[in-house]
């Protein structure tokens, strides 16, 4: 098989692996009324309360009007808030709500949950292998220099 096949396979692979996951992961959360790209931001927000929505689109890598409709979701639902930044007036700094909390327990158990089937057959060096990996493909490609 020739590099370019190989790597379009790997492309494909990659790409398919994450949708079924993704899919997955909806279906489990449906009754939350939440889909995966909410639940990401409710827990990087959970690592970083009080970061404001430009922080927060910058580590979700998305455009901050897409962020805003998901906060705009989490904050009709009570599980963030938006707070005036004290240094910057122009800006909201964003917290969760007391509301989130078994609400993340249980997103975080549905992901495990997912993860561990999906790898069940990996071994741990092989899940911290492709996850480095992974994270390096992607450090390329969002870095300046990718042209």
């Amino acid at each position: 098989m020739s590099d370019t096949k190989q790597d379009r396979e790997l492309a494909f692979a990659i790409t398919n692996a994450a949708r079924a996951l993704r899919t997955a992961f909806n279906e489990k959360a449906h009754h939350l009324g939440l889909t995966q790209a909410q639940y990401r931001t409710l827990i990087y927000l959970y690592r970083q309360q009080g970061i404001t929505q430009r922080e927060m689109a910058d580590i979700l890598e998305i455009r901050p009007i897409t962020l805003t409709r998901q906060l705009d979701q989490l904050a009709a639902n009570q599980l963030i808030e938006r707070r005036i930044n004290p240094n910057d007036r122009r800006s909201f700094q964003l917290y969760l709500t007391k509301k989130a909390e078994p609400v993340i327990g249980e997103l975080t158990t549905i992901g495990e949950s997912l993860m561990q089937k999906a790898t069940r057959d990996f071994e741990q060096a092989d899940k911290n292998q492709l996850a480095q990996m992974l994270i390096h493909m992607k450090d390329i490609l969002l870095s300046k220099s990718a042209s």
